[in-house]
């Protein structure tokens, strides 16, 4: 089917129209006629003898992990935007799929899926994603880039002839983007996002303090931390030593700096964007300022560390980490008004 019979099908299609934001951390989905009624971890638990036995999918996983007397094992099916266990992604999918149907009060039928995906994949990984979501029910898989669905979820006029700048901050992956005319006019990213900043954290920790902690806490510290805060933050992890639980306390300072080199490499994607961006469109961005979004948004410094290496007013989107998933199902919306068919690709079963 190309994607005009598809839009002239989806227009007088009254079924299930799903737009999913698979993240490396999270996954939103949102539902036509009922927005975003999914967020959750993207992550699944398998039983430690067998790893087709998953008592649990999504925050539900992350709750039991290491809290179970079984044992149950913490699985991530994507790790820096691409699949890492094929066969756990399907399933979360799937259960995931169902999940956001029943929520939004849709009998279940295979959903049409449009997927938000970084500019850091490769074709190959593409279409692994389109594969695995296909197989775990839908109906058929249309892609966007997800920096064009951040920028549309974050209400910036992507169809005029004005340049909107985006930064998309997500758990693996981290793209910056000008947008115009419903286009992209300079796109970079990069393989680097908010669990690479917890990766940060964790060798800090066990270098300076000879401490094992887990990502989880990392990331929980990550959370805490604020401006030029004085604050300590107590960690709980197992000595290296003795393999026996210890405490300590870290500075909000030290913390700060032990990220530097993440944010760093955000500030540099952005700088890199900035410096090949056409003189006009680099006009508009002076005056407009630039947009953050995605789960890293939040994360402490970035916005003041971009604007300081840019010179240039950076604002947080209205719904930072929901963008992406709106975004993408206003472009569904369009799709039925048969507007916005350039930004949308078809995936085709291979």
């Amino acid at each position: 089917m190309g994607i005009f019979s598809f839009i002239s099908e989806f227009s007088g299609f009254s079924g299930n129209a799903v737009a999913i934001d698979l993240g490396t951390c999270n996954t939103l989905i949102a539902v036509h006629g009922a927005g975003v009624v999914l967020n959750e971890a993207t992550a699944v638990a398998v039983s430690p003898g067998d790893e087709h036995i998953v008592p649990a999918v999504g925050n539900e996983a992350l709750e039991m992990s290491g809290r179970t007397p079984s044992g149950i094992v913490l699985r991530y099916p994507f790790r820096d935007g691409v699949i890492a266990d094929y066969s756990l992604a399907e399933y979360m999918i799937r259960d995931f799929f169902r999940r956001a149907l029943k929520k939004a009060n849709h009998i279940y039928t295979p959903p049409r899926v449009l997927l938000c995906v970084p500019a850091c994949v490769t074709d190959v990984e593409r279409r692994a994603v389109c594969e695995a979501v296909r197989h775990a029910g839908a109906r058929e898989v249309l892609v966007a880039d997800e920096i064009m669905a951040a920028c549309v979820g974050s209400g910036l006029p992507y169809s005029e002839p004005v340049g909107s700048f985006v930064v998309d901050v997500g758990g693996g992956t981290s793209d910056a983007a000008v947008i115009v005319l419903d286009g992209i006019a300079v796109q970079k990213s990069i393989r680097m996002g908010g669990t690479g900043i917890d990766r940060c954290i964790v060798n800090y920790v066990r270098r300076q303090y000879n401490l094992i902690i887990g990502t989880c806490t990392a990331e929980q510290l990550k959370k805490k931390l604020t401006p030029n805060g004085k604050e300590r933050h107590e960690l709980t992890g197992l000595n290296l030593e003795t393999g026996l639980p210890r405490k300590i306390e870290v500075t909000n300072a030290e913390i700060q700096e032990c990220i530097r080199p993440g944010i760093s490499e955000i500030t540099e994607l952005v700088r890199d964007v900035l410096s090949v961006t056409p003189p006009e469109l680099a006009s508009d961005v002076m005056k407009s300022g630039i947009t953050l979004c995605g789960g890293g948004a939040y994360l402490c410094d970035l916005p003041e560390a971009i604007s300081a290496a840019c010179g240039i007013h950076v604002k947080l989107s209205p719904a930072p980490t929901e963008c992406v998933a709106l975004g993408a199902l206003e472009l569904l919306n369009n799709m039925r008004r048969g507007k916005g068919v350039k930004l949308i690709e078809e995936e085709r079963e291979a």
